[in-house]
């Protein structure tokens, strides 16, 4: 019986490794943990909003991808220091993604959501066919550069938002000339407060690199916007963000299959950012 027993445990741990994990925990982890999870939610709850911002969805949906990314890692995953969930460069394709395919209005959520239900697909396939042999054919710098494209996207996409103004173009490079083309037109609170939180950022990371700047930023913008009323002065805030969670749906087969070949090169590119 108790060889029975045994096996049925490692079975389960198998698949959920969560109860393997809680089985071993020390007590002693707690009150580190807690903290470190308290830190984490305070910067992942405004990056993720961001993010939302940058895939062109609404701003709750960041949230939901957030705290799914969290719960799904910790029940099913192996690993109990790292942290899960949507990024810079993911955003950016989906984001990429829905400019190409020329959706808009209430499709972006739905047609940003086929393309995750679709590279998810993808990773199920490469997990069932054992395929992780297939990053031994990609050159890292390949990953590093369309990684840095991806990087360089975002930044000039945000450029805008540091100076109150707006840009258009085609691709980054048309964009970064027309918000050049705007910096007359900048709003000086907006840029003050973006180049005082960029300044905050670097200065810390230089002086005291043990201190997350991240954090004192965010806490620093709480306390400094009804402080110094930067909404009467024009700054563009988040907003009301809705509450409660969105009923399950299925996405729009019609609008993905309108837009398939756009659906598939962003869940497959996706997956070579998730996947190497």
């Amino acid at each position: 019986m108790t060889s029975k027993a045994g096996g049925a445990r490692q079975k389960v741990s198998r698949v959920l490794p969560i109860v393997g994990q809680l089985r071993s925990y020390d007590r002693s982890w707690l009150r580190g943990d807690l903290v470190a999870g308290v830190v984490v939610a305070a910067l992942i709850i405004p990056k993720n909003l961001g993010y939302a911002g940058i895939a062109g969805i609404p701003l709750e949906n960041g949230l939901y991808a957030a705290a799914a990314g969290a719960i799904l890692y910790a029940v099913f995953g192996t690993c109990r220091q790292i942290s899960m969930g949507p990024s810079s460069g993911l955003a950016a394709v989906a984001g990429a993604a829905v400019v190409t395919a020329g959706v808009s209005g209430g499709d972006v959520a739905t047609f940003v959501a086929g393309v995750t239900l679709t590279s998810g697909l993808l990773f199920l396939v490469l997990a069932v066919f054992r395929m992780g042999w297939l990053s031994q054919f990609l050159s890292k710098a390949v990953v590093t550069g369309f990684l840095f494209g991806a990087a360089v996207d975002v930044v000039i996409g945000e450029l805008p938002k540091l100076t109150g103004t707006d840009a258009e173009g085609s691709n980054s490079l048309r964009e970064f000339g027309s918000w050049l083309t705007t910096l007359g037109q900048a709003h000086t609170a907006t840029v003050v407060v973006g180049v005082v939180a960029v300044v905050v950022v670097f200065v810390l990371r230089l002086v005291a690199p043990h201190v997350p700047g991240s954090l004192v930023l965010l806490v620093g913008g709480l306390l400094a916007t009804p402080l110094f009323d930067l909404e009467e002065r024009g700054v563009a805030l988040v907003g009301d963000v809705p509450r409660g969670l969105p009923s399950v749906e299925v996405p729009d087969l019609g609008l993905l299959l309108d837009n398939a070949g756009s659906v598939l090169v962003a869940a497959f590119a996706l997956v070579m950012i998730g996947f190497f």
